[in-house]
């Protein structure tokens, strides 16, 4: 007769990774509601104490510069 095999505890997540999955569970939902992507990021950017003029929003969270690698162009 085969040995009864221990429950192994479930794996303590990091701080970061239950962040992630809250973040992931969240927008799972707001899917499921209907709420696009583009009308949550208004609703956050609306909620943003900004001074001087706001920022127009992107099309996409990645239209922006933040994700170009800066040239290398030698010596400049």
């Amino acid at each position: 007769m085969p040995k009864a095999k221990k429950p192994t505890p479930p794996k303590k997540l990091s701080d970061t990774e239950k962040l992630i999955q809250e973040c992931v569970k969240k927008a799972q939902a707001r899917k499921k509601s209907g709420q696009t992507d583009r009308e949550w990021r208004q609703q956050y950017a609306d909620t943003l104490k900004v001074e001087g003029e706001k920022v127009p929003l992107s099309e996409t969270p990645f239209d922006g510069d933040a994700r170009k690698r800066p040239s290398r162009s030698g010596g400049e």
